[in-house]
């Protein structure tokens, strides 16, 4: 999964001709990580330190003279560099103010640019296609500089990549309608490969290239015109061939429009991102993309021209945008199943494994007759013996088409039936179908609602939010919170935003309208404690004098100090909602999700809705604390590290809320106490490891005879 934070600006950019803004010449790291080389394209370089949006230092050549390469840093040394007028190559540090007092050396072949990475010397590549180490370049300025590519021929684009302590620089030249590649190799001894690129289509032009080296393979990524995203593997080694070598194109991912301009940048080994212009809504848009998914992560409008120019340094992607330069922070993390549907539940809260594949091309259109035959035509002869299962079947496509006029009891009498036999023919699709059925009659009549037929179709495990999307905004605008359950229970790829508007229902539902709602309550009856009546028992109002109260809790409690009146006898603690609300509660805490898309919108609870919901996880954390297995019985429970990461998750998203309110004062400090409990426990724990550990190695193996007595005393 992957996500784009807010934006927020850097700098302006200078007005070009017609007063409108110019794009840069590069935006290159600053040798720390928050810290960036901004290098315009006329007479200045400015060091920006990034977080705090401010510039560290600028500097500016001379009236007349024109800065014609990103200035780059040299991370071994902590100087910058910076090519201007082509030919004149500059070298300055912080302290420097003026750059006609620095370094300066006279080269006698113009500069295309200077490339440097941490760890290795840099390199300077020249327009003429020649590369030399820096060092070697400035032991002679005015040596002779080789040319390689013909007069006609010039660099599009240049990488220098450090992999294994050995520097390989890459760049791509263009002749007419020509790309080709040339990786320079300097170790151990320099190295030059040539290749020519095949086009993928030649109704295409090219606009972008980035590159990544991982494994001693260049992944070279190239954005044509049309919208394709085309993909080249360049070989490292040298080919027995004499020729140039031919690599062809594949297409890797197909955007959803053309455009004319636009950037690319690869992320890492599965994301990419894209800047492009739509054609359709005349703006600019930059997306990422995960290529081996082949689905759109993120994606943000741009209300502004952005030159389609694109930088990324660490977890930051820079941009032109308009009148100035924007920065936006991104994140992705690891390409999987896993990921992509959010945190995975338990084994013992995992979805049933006889969740079939969809054939999607059968459920798009509208004669289920037809295509009833035709998986009729398909059925093994175990399935052709079995009468029953043909007048399913058979029966199924004409409930899909008379549903509108079914009862309620007719729809679950045949799901009863149906439901028994999971391997008819696109037994999924029918599922779909009746659902979808069912759903659009509920919404054209508002007195339809049959709560038994729909909770047997999602008991059938055969659907998912992405199958009928209008059944789970169905049961959330009722709202049924017998419907939500089974969804959250049954459903694998519930959205994030669903669990929150669940949470929101399940925690200001009335009592009363649960009363009837059979809800499942494995999860609750073998440890839930509630008190007579079912209300969380109302906190006894402390002694406070100015503020503070005059009597302390024990040491290791909150700085806060109240005064609470204990009663003899120590009670066992009850819990703040009922048990229908806490079965509810608990379907949300054994649901799948991913932090980065859950936190906004945990943003939405109320503040009642989020101590009550602090009160419960509390609840629950001193269940499993009293359990010697720290795990609560029944099924479809939450388990310790759930509880935990959701109590975080609210802290986080509503900490200031939940720090102004009187109410939460003796929730955070037993929270507060929970957690220097753990410290300490596990502080405990290391201190006996560490013992265990030095008792194991010193008193290794040894012949003790036939008997003998060890004591091991642990201080």
């Amino acid at each position: 999964m992957a996500a784009l934070s807010e934006g927020f600006t850097l700098c302006a950019l200078l007005p070009g001709a017609g007063g409108r803004p110019e794009g840069l010449l590069g935006v290159e790291a600053g040798g720390e990580p928050d810290r960036v080389l901004v290098t315009d394209t006329r007479r200045a370089v400015t060091l920006y330190k990034v977080s705090d949006q401010k510039p560290l230092g600028s500097w500016t050549v001379k009236q007349g003279q024109n800065i014609t390469s990103p200035a780059v840093c040299n991370h071994e040394t902590g100087e910058y560099i910076v090519v201007h007028d082509d030919t004149v190559l500059r070298i300055w540090k912080d302290d420097d103010v003026n750059l006609d007092k620095v370094f300066k050396a006279t080269l006698s072949a113009d500069v295309y640019r200077v490339h440097t990475c941490p760890d290795t010397e840099p390199l300077v590549v020249f327009k003429g296609g020649a590369v030399l180490f820096l060092d070697a370049l400035l032991a002679d300025p005015q040596q002779e500089i080789e040319t390689i590519l013909s007069g006609e021929e010039r660099i599009r684009w240049s990488k220098m990549f450090v992999e294994a302590g050995q520097s390989v620089l890459v760049y791509i030249t263009e002749k007419g309608r020509d790309c080709f590649v040339c990786v320079w190799k300097f170790s151990p001894r320099i190295l030059l490969l040539r290749y020519k690129l095949k086009r993928y289509t030649e109704d295409s032009r090219v606009l972008h290239f980035s590159g990544s080296l991982n494994n001693k393979v260049f992944t070279l990524l190239i954005l044509c015109s049309n919208g394709h995203v085309c993909q080249v593997f360049v070989p490292l080694v040298q080919s027995d061939q004499e020729s140039e070598g031919l690599l062809p194109m594949s297409l890797l991912l197909q955007l959803p429009e053309p455009t004319d301009v636009g950037a690319v940048a690869i992320l890492d080994e599965a994301h990419i991102a894209v800047l492009a212009a739509s054609p359709s809504t005349k703006k600019d848009c930059l997306c990422i993309w995960n290529t081996k998914f082949q689905t759109l992560q993120a994606t943000k409008d741009l209300s502004q021209k952005t030159s389609a120019q694109l930088w990324h340094h660490g977890d930051k992607l820079y941009l032109p945008h308009g009148k100035t330069m924007a920065v936006v922070p991104y994140r992705c993390e690891t390409s999987c199943l896993a990921s992509a549907l959010g945190k995975c539940r338990n084994l013992q809260n995992s979805v049933p494994e006889n969740v079939s594949v969809v054939n999607w091309d059968m459920l798009v259109g509208d004669e289920p007759e037809a295509k009833q035959s035709d998986a009729g035509s398909k059925r093994s002869t175990r399935q052709t013996k079995n009468k029953e299962n043909t007048a399913l079947s058979r029966d199924a496509p004409l409930l899909i088409t008379d549903i509108k006029n079914s009862t309620p009891s007719e729809i679950q009498e045949f799901l009863q039936r149906v439901a028994v036999d999971t391997e008819l023919p696109d037994f999924q699709i029918t599922i779909g179908r009746i659902t979808m059925g069912v759903v659009s009659r509920c919404r054209a009549d508002p007195t339809f609602h049959p709560r038994g037929a729909l909770a047997q179709l999602i008991k059938t495990n055969r659907l998912s939010y992405s199958l009928c999307p209008d059944l789970v905004t169905f049961a959330l605008g009722k709202p049924d919170a017998y419907l939500l359950q089974l969804i959250l229970q049954h459903f694998p790829d519930v959205p994030e935003a669903v669990i929150c508007a669940c949470l929101k229902i399940f925690l200001s539902v009335s009592e009363d309208s649960l009363t009837d709602a059979p809800l499942d309550l494995e999860s609750v009856l073998c440890y839930i404690d509630v008190a007579e009546p079912c209300k969380a028992p109302e906190e006894k109002a402390a002694v406070i004098q100015n503020g503070f109260s005059p009597v302390t809790l024990e040491e290791d409690s909150c700085d806060v100090q109240m005064v609470e009146k204990s009663s003899p006898d120590t009670e066992k603690p009850m819990s703040p909602v009922s048990i229908k609300r806490a079965a509810l509660l608990n379907s949300i805490l054994i649901s799948a999700y991913s932090e980065t898309f859950l936190l906004p919108h945990l943003k939405d609870l109320s503040a009642d809705q989020v101590i009550l919901f602090l009160k419960y996880l509390q609840y629950l954390y001193v269940k499993c604390s009293d359990n010697v297995t720290i795990n609560l019985p029944g099924k479809h429970v939450p388990t310790i590290n759930q509880i935990m990461d959701w109590m975080s998750l609210v802290l986080d998203s509503h900490f200031t809320v939940v720090v102004m309110l009187p109410e939460a004062k003796r929730l955070l400090c037993n929270l507060q106490k929970f957690v220097k409990s753990q410290m300490k426990f596990y502080s405990e724990l290391n201190k006996i490891e560490g013992s265990l550990s030095e008792l194991q190695r010193k008193n290794k193996r040894r012949d003790c005879g036939r008997y003998s007595i060890e004591v091991l005393e642990l201080f």
